[in-house]
């Protein structure tokens, strides 16, 4: 089964629906509950999450309990506790990309895919990154 780590900008598109890329996220969360993908995220991933709802859109602290709520629900969810910071700071002097995205590329391990609409995360090499459409049109 292939295994896909969702960046936190995947749920935040699902969560305020606020520009076309939520029906896209929504699929692909729909066929990972039907099973047919294996889904990862990690703590870092519900910082950004946590942090973005609160400080930039400035949701009610039970709204955002909802959501983190229904990220960890997720069929088959697999949360990575472990992550690499040599490996971090490799891609971080090498890419020059925010050290937390990073740290998230450092967690992803072989065969597995990255799922996001950050471009600058292609810039690490050894990550596959894909959006949800691309991924999606396979």
């Amino acid at each position: 089964m292939t295994k896909l780590f969702l960046d936190s900008n995947i749920w935040l598109r699902y969560f305020l629906k606020d520009n076309d890329e939520f029906e896209k996220v929504e699929k692909l969360l729909t066929v990972i509950e039907e099973g047919r993908f294996l889904p990862y995220i990690s703590p870092i991933v519900l910082l950004e999450v946590i942090y973005v709802l609160q400080i930039t859109y400035k949701l009610p602290k039970e709204d955002i309990e909802k959501y983190v709520s229904a990220i960890i629900e997720v069929r088959n969810l697999v949360i990575i506790n472990k992550f690499d910071t040599k490996k971090a700071l490799s891609y971080f002097y090498e890419t020059h990309i925010k050290f937390g995205d990073c740290l998230i590329a450092s967690q992803i391990a072989p065969k597995m895919i990255l799922v996001t609409f950050d471009k600058e995360l292609s810039k690490i090499k050894a990550v596959k990154t894909l959006t949800p459409a691309q991924l999606l049109v396979k």
